[in-house]
């Protein structure tokens, strides 16, 4: 059996906008044409897809499952469209950026604000996902630069250029009593109740670690996979966290304070680029900027 692509393409219309009559009008036709088109098709499935009750249309199983198919195909052609105009840009118009959260909800949308600002007619995208995702994209040449807190050596399909480490801080309610000391030791820690990240988490790692070696206990509180999110339960009076200090600089709540904390608990931070793939000037320029900002960073923690 051999179907039409426009009545497949009337279909998926209608099966979206739910409607006759918008799907003629984003078809461009006129609605008795897709109500033909619709005709044609269960003529030719021998299947009722559609029963109308008032001015409704209502899909049965049979449409939905179809649907189901075609949407399939249509978002590969999409997807087949986006590919051939990024070959057609030749990547000089564009910017693909991914991170892992520490970064894409910190340091890294501030670069993306000011280098999008310096360049208007750069089209920018910024993924943030887990580092084992963004090194995936890279591996697959799908971004132009990753930011990931793994070292990625031995990842295939990809280059990796080191960052500076960043010692992490300690993040407390303005009203603590440790809030007094301009900064912490570890075993300041001792009785408190801590708000820690995923067990998968390397600062949460290091951070236990550094407890075990100390001798300290702390009360364990909640786990949360977001610093951002731990910082917000530490303003909430639910206990003191450790994360990096660029996730710290961010939180905006007056009641929260950070410190330092020694011995430092540092983080590792990577950026990734595809193997084998020329870099644009935009990228250099992108690692050029984001060098500059970690720096900075840094030096003022």
């Amino acid at each position: 059996m051999q179907l039409n692509p426009r009545q497949l393409e009337a279909f998926r219309s209608v099966m979206v906008s739910g409607s006759m009559t918008v799907a003629a009008e984003r078809l461009k036709i006129s609605q008795p044409a897709v109500s033909a088109l619709i005709r044609d098709l269960e003529k030719r499935l021998e299947i009722r897809l559609f029963r109308r009750e008032g001015n409704r249309l209502i899909p049965g199983a049979e449409a939905q499952r179809l649907f189901r198919e075609v949407d399939r195909f249509y978002q590969g052609m999409e997807q087949i469209e986006r590919v051939a105009l990024d070959l057609k840009s030749a990547r000089i118009g564009t910017l693909r950026v991914a991170s892992m959260h520490t970064l894409g909800l910190s340091l890294l949308s501030e670069c993306v604000r000011q280098f999008s600002l310096s360049r208007p007619e750069l089209a920018i995208s910024l993924d943030v996902r887990n580092s084992l995702g963004v090194m995936e994209l890279a591996a697959a040449h799908q971004i132009d630069i990753g930011f990931v807190q793994m070292s990625g050596d031995e990842y295939p399909g990809v280059d990796v250029l080191p960052l500076p480490s960043v010692a992490a801080v300690c993040v407390l309610p303005r009203g603590h009593a440790l809030a007094r000391k301009r900064s912490l030791k570890i075993t300041d820690l001792q009785d408190e109740a801590l708000i820690s990240l995923n067990r998968n988490s390397p600062v949460r790692m290091r951070l236990e670690m550094e407890l075990d070696a100390a001798g300290v206990t702390c009360k364990r509180s909640v786990v949360t996979s977001l610093g951002h999110v731990a910082c917000s339960l530490v303003a909430g009076g639910l206990g003191l966290t450790v994360v990096d200090p660029f996730t710290a600089r961010r939180v905006r709540d007056p009641g929260v304070v950070w410190r330092p904390l020694s011995p430092a608990v540092q983080f590792q931070f990577s950026m990734v680029l595809p193997s084998h793939q020329p870099r644009s000037k935009v990228v250099e320029d992108f690692i050029k900027l984001v060098k500059e900002q970690f720096k900075a960073s840094v030096a003022s923690s």
